[in-house]
């Protein structure tokens, strides 16, 4: 939890026994930062008013490290400089621990002087505006850095950061330069065959529309993540995916996309590390309106993965371009970029303030304002005013300072890959300071008579949202699913609030719709699991509630409270010791694949040890699901010597059976399952039989459809759909 104010103790410094600046225990630190034309970098700005100048035109930007001299002193000290070099922010952050007592605390200040003190003196004083960590290592709130040298030809030579604590005596620490970038980064690529050669460079003039003065160069994927601070390299390892098994159409599900990156990234850990893995591939599951996703937010070890996908309309150029080879290989570099920022967990440009209040529990970082005019890789293109002709006619291909900000001086855990979970440190607004956006009403809901659940069984919300004003409106067509506008609270009474995420978040073409004024839209999730693990897991009394982005405005939901019971046997018990794996919660979402062995063999152990539970109904879904559509695995060639993709074939016959329980007791499947997933799980497995040409089996699924919404009065126009499939099945069975 972040401390903003409180004031901290580092330990004491080492005695400095030379009175020359950057001699301290006897050890002279001479490791030269590199001059500005190594750097590759552009020099600072010389002082106008010290004729001191060759001082300041050194490059000063970078990691800088303190090691005691003596091995019994476990104090570890690292800065971050960053006041030149690409998009200087004029911050200082300090990251102290120590090992035995693994004891940490980070802060970071703003600079407010940079001066020339001498002919090759050079010192940057700054005041501590964040902090994190134990509050008692680190004191003060004045940080001085100083960079001296006796050549000043060949550089600085010697640092010191200097801790002013009032009241007491300044403490001094020698450092020694440790690299002009803070953080490295591996970047590996991988492609499937058929979906092209991954953009990994563009020529910043090659299309016409660009900011008037943008230098003209060739950018790298590796060149951007530089200048953002980070020593990137491209894994060599990146290897071409082959398509070699016959029937497979080429598309990818999240799932799919998650067990790839296990099996194939050269670097695969379940742990933190400084490496992401991108699959370039052709098209997603759900087709061209999905570009590229970050794909990785589920279990402990997060924002590893993501994709994009090279067949998606973002990569359409307008019609009358006059360059658009330029414009799809400009899109194709900036979603990559994108996809990838996503990693370092960076939000979208217009996404950023939803969650707690500063200070409160759970908001460790700087609060965040949206951005929705940003001209930086995390914003959509089509958003801005004017769109894309005017996003691309000031960009500057770079991120913004907040995001900057964030990348460079956040705490590492915050922003290292496989580290803090997806969008968990971005200061969420808490639900109370969301004003409801007249117009808009979200309303969330069970659709069963008492908000009780057994133990084990999910919760799946129904989400209503609906127009109230007197004059047609108009929102995204997905936002109720596609894991970008939703955000759903939970708090079992007695405990903290917690904040729920969809396992999946796409990038889709935006599609507007409108409602007519009392009309509404429907969607659902299920919550009892996210991408931060199991939240609903243990019997007592839960408030719930959600905050929905339409357009410019949080739409605040009603506050609903739900009771789970307690354990009714052993047997339930038994099977929660497994059941509460963040494999089932997939599972659940996604359904049992290949993937998820273990858990597909808890979710059968389930459905045989409680067969009448409502949660061996929702295991029934999540093990049928898979067997309804052909199903790819990556696996190695016979040769040993390369990768293919391999086709498990549909059985929905099988699907069908596993479903069974839904149509003997519909009632209670409709209950726990709700409307939606209820009556599309029959739809689904509908089509799978009708195509398989099982006719009549189709047909007993899709009855048994019609006759369950009748009972439940469901909407007529979704009962008049399926009456529709169901005769034109009648007619293919004759």
């Amino acid at each position: 939890m972040s401390n903003r104010s409180a004031p901290a103790s580092i330990g004491p410094a080492p005695e400095d026994r030379d009175p020359s600046f950057g001699q301290s225990a006897g050890t002279r630190l001479n490791k030269a930062a590199p001059s500005a034309a190594a750097a590759g970098a552009p020099s600072a700005p010389a002082a106008a008013d010290s004729g001191l100048g060759p001082a300041r035109n050194l490059l000063l930007s970078g990691r800088y490290l303190y090691k005691p001299a003596n091995p019994k002193d476990d104090l570890l000290v690292t800065v971050r400089v960053d006041v030149d070099r690409f998009f200087p922010q004029q911050c200082l952050s300090v990251t102290v621990w120590r090992q035995i007592a693994r004891t940490t605390a980070h802060v970071v200040a703003r600079v407010t002087a940079d001066q020339v003190l001498g002919r090759h003196v050079r010192t940057i004083t700054a005041t501590v505006f964040y902090r994190d960590g134990d509050a008692q290592m680190m004191p003060g709130d004045r940080i001085v850095l100083q960079a001296s040298g006796a050549d000043i030809q060949q550089g600085y030579q010697e640092y010191a950061l200097t801790l002013a604590i009032a009241g007491a005596p300044e403490r001094r620490y020698p450092l020694t330069f440790d690299s002009p970038h803070f953080d490295p980064v591996d970047l590996e690529v991988d492609r499937v065959e058929h979906a092209g050669e991954p953009v990994l460079t563009y020529d910043t003039h090659a299309h016409p529309n660009h900011p008037a003065g943008l230098p003209h160069e060739t950018l790298s994927l590796a060149t951007i993540y530089q200048r953002a601070g980070f020593a990137t390299t491209m894994s060599p390892k990146a290897q071409v995916i082959p398509l070699s098994a016959a029937g497979v159409n080429g598309t990818w599900s999240t799932a799919e996309l998650h067990d790839a990156m296990a099996t194939y990234w050269s670097l695969y850990a379940d742990r933190p590390q400084w490496a992401m893995w991108m699959l370039y591939a052709a098209r997603h599951d759900l087709g061209r309106n999905v570009g590229g996703l970050m794909f990785d937010d589920m279990g402990a070890n997060q924002r590893r993965g993501a994709a994009m996908f090279s067949e998606s309309f973002l990569f359409d150029a307008p019609a009358g371009d006059p360059k658009p080879k330029a414009w799809r290989q400009r899109m194709l570099f900036f979603i990559m970029t994108h996809e990838i920022g996503h990693t370092f967990n960076l939000a979208h440009s217009f996404q950023k303030a939803f969650g707690t209040g500063q200070g409160a529990p759970g908001d460790p970082w700087i609060p965040l304002q949206n951005e929705p005019e940003a001209r930086s890789f995390m914003n959509y293109p089509s958003l801005v005013a004017g769109g894309q002709e005017a996003f691309f006619s000031s960009f500057r291909f770079r991120f913004s300072d907040d995001e900057l900000l964030f990348m460079r001086h956040a705490p590492r855990r915050f922003v290292q890959m496989g580290n803090n979970r997806w969008f968990v440190d971005h200061g969420f607004v808490a639900p109370e300071l969301i004003g409801l956006q007249p117009g808009w009403r979200l309303d969330i809901r069970p659709n069963r008579d008492l908000n009780v659940y057994r133990f084990l069984e999910p919760v799946t919300l129904e989400l209503k949202l609906t127009n109230v004003s007197t004059e047609p409106a108009s929102f995204d067509a997905d936002a109720l699913v596609d894991g970008h506008h939703l955000t759903v609270f939970i708090q079992r009474e007695g405990s903290p609030t917690v904040q729920w995420r969809p396992m999946a978040t796409l990038c889709m073409q935006e599609r507007q719709s409108t409602l007519a004024p009392g009309e509404s839209t429907y969607g659902t999730q299920m919550v009892s699991a996210c991408s931060s693990g199991w939240l609903i897991d243990q019997p007592g009394f839960y408030r719930i509630q959600a905050v929905l982005d339409v357009g410019l405005y949080n739409v605040v939901s009603n506050v609903l409270r739900i009771y789970v019971a307690p354990s009714r046997s052993f047997e339930e018990d038994r099977l929660a010791l497994d059941y509460f794996s963040e494999d089932v919660g997939r599972a659940l979402v996604f359904g049992a694949t290949p993937g998820l062995a273990q858990a597909a063999a808890t979710l059968e152990e389930l459905v045989r040890r409680c067969p009448d539970h409502a949660a061996a109904m929702h295991a029934a879904v999540a093990l049928a699901m898979p067997k309804l559509r052909d199903h790819k695995r990556l696996v190695a060639t016979d040769d040993g010597r390369g990768l293919a993709i391999r086709c498990d074939r549909a059985t929905p016959e099988a699907a069908a059976e596993r479903i069974a329980p839904l149509l003997q007791s519909a009632q209670d499947a409709a209950d726990t399952l709700g409307h939606i997933p209820y009556f599309e799980t029959l739809d689904r497995v509908a089509s799978a039989l009708d195509e398989a040409g099982d006719a009549t089996q189709a047909r007993a699924v899709l009855q048994a459809s019609v006759a369950t919404m009748k009972r439940r009065a469901v909407l007529p126009s979704v009962i008049q759909r399926t009456e529709q499939k169901l005769d034109a099945v009648e007619t293919r069975k004759k």
